[in-house]
């Protein structure tokens, strides 16, 4: 009797502390984290390999308000430049000297709610509401020398400006896979609904090496309006990490 006192006494003290180092999971699994910033990109489906060779990058930050609810925000640009080679053509006149050159930067920012749902223990259904803002700006521009009879020549060089100011409410869908407990990596697709205000510059300009002949000018600007509604199969892809 008095040797099992003491022994009971032992594990009556020592039991709280066994049921503690079973129950609380590692240090990475124990919390919610409720940031998580990461990268994304856009691709585009159609013509795959040849389309993504420049395509819209991003940052992304979400923030966790309860286990199944966040807020979210992106930042989306984009920045192009493609010039075509020109080469000496002995015996080729009507030819471009310059060009044609192609210029492309976009910058769209969004705001967002998300809700989640887990499939599992490393997946998740994403679904929510985001609403932006966005400006992208084409520029095109080529000189081009032709025949220009009898016995002199014209050169033609072309300008165009494109301005594209958008308005944006893009519901989308998508999942959530953990590789590890930071680590994020997602899909979406949406249905983004654009509203899109459109101004255009073109300019030509004929230079003529005759003498009798003065030169041209061409300068046409134009405003337009669209709506569009898009389904956007692969929106995004990114990865995020928590903290």
């Amino acid at each position: 009797m008095s040797l099992f006192l003491p022994r009971a006494l032992c594990a009556a003290l020592l039991f709280p502390f066994a049921a503690a180092a079973q129950t609380t999971p590692p240090a990475d699994t124990a919390r919610n984290y409720r940031h998580q910033f990461g990268l994304t990109a856009s691709p585009v489906l159609d013509g795959f390999f040849t389309a993504n060779r420049s395509l819209p990058l991003g940052l992304f930050y979400q923030r966790q308000l309860t286990p199944t609810k966040a807020l979210r925000l992106r930042l989306v640009g984009l920045v192009s430049y493609a010039d075509s080679s020109n080469f000496e053509d002995i015996g080729i006149v009507d030819r471009y000297v310059s060009g044609p050159s192609y210029r492309q930067w976009q910058l769209q920012a969004f705001a967002g709610f998300a809700w989640q749902r887990p499939l599992g223990r490393r997946i998740v259904l994403d679904y929510g509401l985001e609403a932006g803002l966005g400006y992208r700006r084409l520029g095109f521009s080529a000189a081009r020398r032709q025949v220009y009879p009898p016995g002199g020549f014209v050169m033609d060089y072309f300008e165009r400006t494109t301005q594209d100011f958008q308005v944006q409410v893009r519901p989308f869908a998508g999942f959530s896979y953990r590789p590890m407990p930071r680590l994020r990596l997602f899909t979406e697709t949406a249905l983004p609904l654009t509203y899109t205000h459109q101004r255009t510059n073109y300019q030509v300009r004929e230079v003529f090496t005759k003498a009798d002949e003065t030169d041209r000018y061409l300068d046409q600007r134009g405003r337009a309006n669209r709506l569009s509604l898009v389904w956007r199969p692969v929106q995004l892809l990114g990865a995020t990490y928590a903290f």
